[in-house]
């Protein structure tokens, strides 16, 4: 019989196993899907070193403003040139994930460039915190830092993957449960099977695999993302007043109503979850080139 602590390192893993996405956005028929992070930075050029010259992501302009950022298969990353507050960890967003064919290769190219490694999830007991390790069920898997405190999580890839894109968002809560429960009554999430007493995820419809939630016990309390490394998540909707209308009648109100973004010239929306995770909604970014 596995060990409790063995069975969960195969629970997770059976958890993580999940396809890749091959376009700029991933399901970009599917009523919601994850479509950027936004970065407070203090040097674009030391991310671009980082996201492009390690990762292998692709620097690219963004909208009319020629808004700086990064592409990846599945997601974009947008840029913003301001000293961020802190870095993810200690916040209720806890690392972007990201699947390679080769974790091991990928994770040795990126601390000969100078980056570092750090635990997925801080637990009351040090042990049971790993920067990498392997699962019997999707392989390896490790945990790294990048410019200014941005942490990131490589998985393994499934065969024929493109050597990098993103895989999944992953918060992190003491009330873990009861943030999943928010977010798959914000975004028409599914529960997924296959909960510990530290995990628990969420799948978009028309996506399936993609929120993932963390049980943390840090020794200070987590803060919100705003000005932040990872300031918030957005998310890519269909017709964003409706959504947002359907998100007033769930009692769930906007941070910010529905605006044209002045950088990417796209219609946005903001909500904060109740633990101060700051989501944004876009509408037109699925066409973004």
């Amino acid at each position: 019989m596995l060990q409790p602590r063995v069975l969960a390192t195969v629970l997770i893993g059976l958890l993580l196993a999940a396809g890749y996405p091959s376009a700029e956005l991933a399901n970009r028929d599917a009523p919601v899907i994850v479509s950027h992070y936004h970065l407070n930075v203090s040097s674009i050029a030391a991310h671009r070193k980082f996201w492009v010259d390690t990762l292998g992501g692709s620097a690219i302009e963004f909208g009319p403003n020629k808004v700086a950022g990064i592409r990846f298969p599945g997601v974009f990353l947008f840029l913003h040139e301001q000293a961020p507050t802190g870095p993810t960890r200690g916040t209720t967003f806890d690392h972007i994930g990201f699947a390679v064919p080769d974790v091991p290769a990928t994770t040795t190219r990126v601390v000969a460039n100078g980056y570092g490694l750090t635990v997925g999830r801080e637990t009351a007991e040090p042990a049971a915190a790993s920067a990498s390790g392997t699962s019997a069920v999707y392989g390896r898997f490790s945990y790294l830092v990048g410019p200014d405190g941005v942490k990131v999580e490589l998985v393994t890839a499934d065969k024929n993957a493109p050597p990098i894109a993103h895989h999944h968002v992953h918060f992190t809560n003491p009330q873990f449960v009861e943030m999943q429960q928010w977010y798959m009554k914000a975004l028409d999430a599914t529960l997924r099977p296959g909960q510990t007493d530290f995990f628990i995820g969420a799948d978009l419809p028309g996506v399936g695999y993609m929120l993932n939630f963390f049980r943390w016990e840090p020794k200070q309390p987590l803060v919100g993302t705003k000005g932040r490394a990872v300031d918030h998540v957005g998310f890519e909707v269909r017709n964003l007043r409706e959504f947002v209308g359907r998100l007033g009648a769930k009692g769930i109100a906007l941070t910010q109503p529905v605006h044209t973004d002045p950088e990417l010239n796209v219609p946005v929306a903001t909500v904060t979850d109740p633990w101060g995770t700051v989501i944004e909604l876009t509408e037109g970014l699925r066409d973004l080139k």
